[in-house]
C-alpha cells in the first residue's frame, strides 16, 4: 500500500488528543453532596470493570476515527504498476501503428480503427493537464510537440494508413526523445500495433526502466495474403520490336495452395495475362513486345482481399536507340569483336586505332574495349577516368607485349589489382560465378562436364587485400581469369588473357559470345525497374539535363534535392505509381516507378508468448493483451492504483457511529 499525500500521515499525532482526554478526564472522581439520599429515585449500580471497559471502547473508537480520517486525506492505494509515481504532472506518448498491415480485420473491425479507439480511451483516462505526444509511422517532427487533451484526441482522429514501416526501435527512440523533454514526474509510453515480426526489434537499456511502457497488441484474422513481390526483364537493355519476357515473382504469406490470376499492363493497355496455382512462391513469365524506342510504364496486378496495398507492382523501363561500343586496338581490331557487334542493331560499334584517338567519342561510348594496347598514355588514362565517372564500362584484353609498369600505375590510380607477369603454362578454368548478372539466363543447367576455354598462357593478376575485386571466372589455381571492379559510377573488367590465339581459344569458344555480349549490354546501364516508397537516395544520371529537376504524377509535383548522380526525395512520395522526371526546360528526362514496401506483406506477427516474456523480464513493461470493455476506467486504476481513501472514510464514519452508540447506550 502507498500514499499519494504521505505528508498527511503526520496528522496521526492527533491520536494523542483522545488518549489525553481519557487519561485526565475519565479518571477524575467527583464528590456529589446530597442532603438526603431519599431524593435519588433510582440508582443502577455499575461495577468498576464495566466502567473501564466502556471508557476503553470509546477511546478506541475515537482513535480509529481520527486514524481513518487522516488516512483518507493521505489517499492510500494499492499499486498495479511499480514504475508509477502517482504524484505530480503526467506525460504520455502514444504510438498508433498505421502501416498497411493494420488494414487487416478482427472481430472488432479494421485494426487501425480499433487502434485509434484504444488510443482515445487512453487519452480519456488521464487528467486534463496531462502532456500528450501522439506519434505514428510517418515519424514527423510535429510528433515531438506536446499536445493538450482535446488536441490529442483530434490528432488521433486524423490518423490514416501510410506506406512507411519504421522499426519499433526507431519509434521507441522517438517516443523517448519526446518524453525526455517533458518535466513531468510520471511518464507513460504506449505502443499500439499488430507487432509484425519484420519491425519488432525493441531492445531496452538500463535508463529505460524509468519509463512505464505499455504494449497493446492487436491481432487480425489469419489471411493467406498473395502479393506481387518483384519483377525483372530477360535483358538489361530491351530492344524495340523484339520479344521481351517479364518475370513476376508472386508470394503468399501462408503455406497453402492458392490460385491467382495476374495481368500485365504497358502504358495502360493490357498485353498479357496468366493464371497460376502455387504454394509460398512462384515465378510467372509474361511475354510482350514494344514497337518504338522511349520510356514505357508497366503495371502487374493480382486480386486479393482484404490486404490490397501489395496487389499492384509498378515498373518503368526505357528502350534505347543503340548502345555505343568503341573498340580501341593497337595493330588491328580483333575479328571476333567485329563479328559480334558490327551487324547487331542493338549496338553502334566503332573502332579506333591507338595512334588516332577521338577522345570525345571514347567518353561518349557506353563500353570501351582496349584490345591489346601495349601502353596506356596519360591522355587515354584521363579519358578512361572521365568515362568511369559518367558510368562507362571498360573491358581490357592484354597483349603479350604490354608495358607492365604502365598498367600497374594505371591500376594503382583506381586502387585495383594489376598485371604482375606473363605465365607461360597451361591452366584450367575451374569456376564460373553463375550468380553474377552476366550469366543470368545463359545456362539452363550446369554439370561437371562443362567445356571451358583452353588456356595456354596468361597474365597473373595481383590479389591485393584492399580492392573491391569481384571475380567472375577463376582458374583452378584460385587465380582470376576475369575480374570486375566498381569504380566511381562505372565498371572495369580486367581479363588475364588476350584475344590472340597464343593465349587461349577464348575468342572461338562458346563462352566468349554471352560473356562479352552481356558486358556490352550491361554497360548501357542495368535498368532499375522500380523503387520502394521510403527510399531516399535514388540513382539518376542527370548530368546532361538543366536543373532543377522535377517529379510529376497527376497533380503532384515535387522538386527534389539532386546531385549529378542521385535524387534525394526526403520521404515526400507517399503514393505508389509512375513519376515522370522533367528538367528546367520541361524536357522528359526519365520515368521512375515507386511501390509500397513489401516488408509487412508476409503478415507474420510476433507470438504473444514473446511479448509476455518481454513483460516478465522488465518490471516496467506491462502487456495489455486482455482488456475490459471500458479501457479508460481500467487505465485509471492502472495509473492511480486501487484507491482506498473511500474505504477509510467509511471506516471513520463507522467508528464515529460506534462512539455515539457507546456514549448513549452504555
Amino acid at each position: 500500500m502507498e500514499f499519494i499525500y504521505p505528508q498527511f500521515l503526520y496528522a496521526l499525532a492527533l491520536i494523542a488528543i483522545p488518549i489525553l482526554i481519557h487519561l485526565f478526564n475519565f479518571r477524575k472522581f467527583k464528590t456529589v453532596p446530597f442532603s438526603n439520599v431519599t431524593f435519588l429515585k433510582s440508582v443502577k449500580e455499575k461495577t468498576k470493570s464495566q466502567s473501564q471497559l466502556k471508557h476503553l471502547l470509546i477511546l478506541f473508537s475515537r482513535i480509529l476515527t481520527i486514524a481513518f480520517i487522516v488516512l483518507a486525506f493521505s489517499q492510500p492505494y494499492i499499486s498495479f504498476d511499480e514504475n508509477q509515481t502517482k504524484t505530480g504532472k503526467q506525460a504520455v506518448s502514444i504510438f498508433v501503428d498505421n502501416s498497411f498491415s493494420m488494414d487487416g480485420e478482427n472481430e472488432s473491425g479494421r485494426l487501425l480503427q480499433s487502434a485509434i479507439q484504444k488510443a482515445q480511451s487512453i487519452v480519456e483516462s488521464y487528467s486534463a493537464n496531462t502532456d500528450f505526444y501522439i506519434i505514428n509511422n510517418t515519424l514527423q517532427s510535429k510528433h515531438q510537440r506536446k499536445q493538450g487533451k482535446e488536441e490529442a484526441l483530434n490528432s488521433l482522429n486524423g490518423i490514416s494508413s501510410t506506406p512507411f514501416t519504421p522499426k519499433l526501435s526507431q519509434v521507441f527512440n522517438r517516443q523517448k526523445q519526446a518524453l525526455e523533454k517533458s518535466e513531468a514526474e510520471q511518464k507513460d509510453l504506449y505502443l499500439i500495433s499488430d507487432f509484425q515480426e519484420s519491425i519488432f526489434d525493441i531492445n531496452l537499456k538500463d535508463e529505460d526502466s524509468l519509463l512505464s511502457i505499455r504494449l497493446l497488441p492487436l491481432n487480425a484474422y489469419q489471411y493467406n495474403n498473395v502479393f506481387v513481390d518483384s519483377c525483372w526483364l530477360n535483358t538489361p537493355n530491351p530492344r524495340q520490336q523484339s520479344n521481351l519476357t517479364l518475370y513476376a515473382r508472386l508470394k503468399s504469406s501462408m503455406a497453402e495452395e492458392k490460385e491467382v490470376s495476374i495481368s500485365l499492363e504497358i502504358d495502360g493497355q493490357q498485353l498479357a495475362i496468366a493464371n497460376s496455382k502455387f504454394i509460398n512462391e512462384t515465378i510467372i513469365e509474361l511475354n510482350f513486345s514494344c514497337e518504338n524506342t522511349g520510356w514505357y510504364n508497366g503495371k502487374l496486378n493480382v486480386q486479393d482481399y482484404p490486404i490490397t496495398f501489395d496487389d499492384e507492382l509498378f515498373f518503368s523501363f526505357e528502350i534505347k536507340d543503340q548502345i555505343e561500343v568503341c573498340h580501341v586496338y593497337d595493330n588491328s581490331p580483333h575479328v571476333s569483336l567485329k563479328q559480334l557487334f558490327e551487324k547487331d542493331a542493338t549496338f553502334n560499334y566503332t573502332t579506333q586505332n591507338i595512334s588516332q584517338l577521338n577522345f570525345d567519342q571514347l567518353q561518349n561510348s557506353a563500353l570501351l574495349i582496349l584490345d591489346g594496347i601495349k601502353e596506356l598514355s596519360s591522355g587515354l588514362q584521363q579519358s578512361i577516368r572521365s568515362g568511369l565517372n559518367k558510368g562507362q564500362s571498360i573491358l581490357i584484353f592484354p597483349s603479350e607485349e604490354i608495358n607492365l609498369e604502365s598498367y600497374k600505375q594505371f591500376c594503382a590510380a583506381f586502387s585495383i589489382d594489376y598485371y604482375e607477369s606473363l605465365i607461360d603454362e597451361s591452366v584450367n578454368i575451374n569456376l564460373i560465378v553463375l550468380e553474377h548478372n552476366l550469366f543470368q539466363g545463359v545456362f539452363e543447367k550446369t554439370s561437371d562436364r562443362m567445356s571451358f576455354p583452353e588456356i595456354e598462357r596468361f597474365f597473373s593478376i595481383s590479389q591485393l587485400n584492399n580492392t573491391n575485386a569481384n571475380p567472375i571466372v577463376l582458374f583452378d589455381n584460385k587465380r582470376s581469369f576475369l575480374n570486375e571492379y566498381a569504380i566511381s559510377n562505372g565498371k572495369l573488367y580486367l581479363s588475364s588473357v588476350g584475344l590472340d590465339d597464343s593465349f587461349s581459344n577464348l575468342s572461338k569458344h562458346a563462352l566468349f559470345v554471352p560473356l562479352t555480349y552481356n558486358i556490352a549490354s550491361y554497360s548501357g546501364g542495368s535498368q532499375r525497374l522500380f523503387y520502394s516508397i521510403g527510399q531516399d537516395k535514388i540513382p539518376f544520371n542527370g548530368s546532361s539535363f538543366s536543373y532543377p529537376l522535377k517529379l510529376k504524377k497527376d497533380n503532384f509535383e515535387y522538386i527534389p534535392n539532386s546531385s549529378k548522380s542521385n535524387l534525394f526525395l526526403d520521404d515526400q512520395l507517399i503514393e505508389a505509381g509512375h513519376y515522370a522526371i522533367y528538367d528546367n526546360e520541361n524536357t522528359l528526362c526519365g520515368q521512375l516507378a515507386f511501390n509500397f514496401n513489401r516488408l509487412e506483406s508476409q503478415l507474420q506477427m510476433v507470438e504473444s508468448s514473446t511479448l509476455k516474456q518481454l513483460s516478465q523480464r522488465h518490471e516496467n513493461i506491462i502487456l495489455l493483451d486482455e482488456l475490459p470493455e471500458r479501457l479508460d476506467q481500467y487505465l485509471q486504476q492502472l495509473n492511480t492504483g486501487w484507491p482506498l481513501w473511500i474505504y477509510a472514510i467509511i471506516a471513520a464514519l463507522l467508528f464515529l457511529f460506534i462512539e455515539t452508540l457507546l456514549l448513549r447506550l452504555l
